[in-house]
């Protein structure tokens, strides 16, 4: 299977599987007519293969030693592409970053391996919609000593001008997405 090909599949995956149209509430507290649940295919193997052959290729040029993000929602995703690097000959190792600091031990906002001041760091998510996910991890990954050399998302909804505030943050670092809602909404 080629990338097209592989890019496709994944866009049918999420359109079926991580698509709901339905009103919601979004985590920025706005209402939306639709939710995209993309763990439901990240979690899936075939999801998982393919978002990190998919991933692995736009991040590659920026040369992370580490790749992660916000957990819940950019665990399955650092997997994903870290066990894509590998098999490309890449060793990238996953952190994720918490959402509160650890109560106990050595209390670190960064569970993995990549704690070295200086390391390269791709920082990913699932969904970019207000942005605040992306920038929590991008400012604690900076702050345990990382420097932030790329950022991926499966999905940019295009929306609340999350995408701006996290190409500001970045300085100048890219941004890629996957797809973007409308990409998925138009299947």
């Amino acid at each position: 299977m080629g990338i097209d090909s592989e890019r496709q599949r994944l866009a049918t995956l999420l359109a079926e599987r991580a698509l709901f149209r339905e009103s919601v509430v979004l985590a920025s507290g706005r209402r939306s007519d639709y939710y995209l649940d993309v763990r439901q295919v990240l979690l899936d193997p075939e999801g998982a293969h393919l978002s990190g052959r998919l991933a692995y290729p736009l991040l590659a040029p920026s040369a992370p030693r580490a790749v992660g993000g916000l957990t819940l929602g950019a665990d399955p995703l650092v997997c994903a592409v870290s066990a894509a690097a590998y098999a490309g000959g890449v060793h990238w190792t996953g952190f994720f970053v918490r959402k509160d600091a650890k109560k106990h031990g050595l209390q670190h906002w960064i569970e993995g391996p990549f704690v070295e001041e200086g390391t390269p760091v791709a920082v990913v998510d699932d969904v970019l919609t207000s942005g605040g996910s992306m920038l929590t991890a991008v400012e604690r990954a900076r702050a345990a000593g990382a420097v932030v050399v790329a950022a991926l998302v499966v999905v940019d909804r295009q929306e609340d001008d999350g995408r701006a505030l996290v190409e500001a943050a970045l300085d100048g670092a890219p941004l890629h997405a996957l797809f973007t809602a409308r990409e998925l909404l138009a299947l």
